[in-house]
């Protein structure tokens, strides 16, 4: 079967752009609903700093999560922006799609923040459980805009519960801000 041509890098820089919007939208779209969530007095007073003994001191799994979810956020942006179809392209994939799989697993184990119950963010992790399977079929049987669109969305899915995750008294708060 014949690839087909890679799109300008022009226009992926525009569909990540894009990607990063509607993530944005839907994040202040999900705070909105939280009356009072956002003290945007406290977040003005905020000094970023890099501490990682939080993350040492955290379980196992939670530490699998973080190592998995900056390498899947690193290599998501670096996906969209090179050519698709190359064996460079593919084996990128092959890695950022394993790093979701550990990822979503892992955060199923991760249940600190209700009181041991499943939370609204474990929704990313289910959607990823069904959706990159499909990415993957879609690719396989070389279906490139239904693959395309299920791997932005699983890329916006992440975007959006990394950005969820930051807020006071959690693991990556503590890291760059407590």
């Amino acid at each position: 079967m014949e690839r087909p041509a890679p799109a300008h890098p022009g226009s992926e820089f525009g569909r990540f752009a894009v990607v990063m919007a509607i993530s944005l939208v839907v994040i202040a779209a999900i705070l909105a609903m939280q009356p009072g969530s956002v003290d945007l007095a406290a977040i003005l007073q905020i000094q970023p700093h890099v501490d990682l003994e939080p993350l040492w001191a955290a379980p196992l799994i939670v530490q699998v999560h973080i190592v998995t979810v900056l390498y899947a956020l690193a290599v998501g942006p670096i996906q969209f922006l090179l050519p698709k179809g190359t064996p460079f392209h593919r084996f990128l994939g092959w890695t950022w799609a394993l790093a979701m799989l550990v990822t979503a697993t892992a955060s199923l184990g991760i249940r600190e923040i209700n009181h041991g119950q499943f939370s609204p963010i474990h929704i990313f992790s289910v959607w990823t459980l069904i959706s990159l399977p499909l990415a993957i079929i879609f690719a396989k049987r070389g279906n490139v805009p239904a693959h395309r669109r299920t791997m932005v969305g699983l890329y916006i899915g992440l975007v959006i519960a990394g950005l969820l995750a930051i807020a006071p008294g959690r693991l990556i708060w503590d890291m760059f801000f407590g």
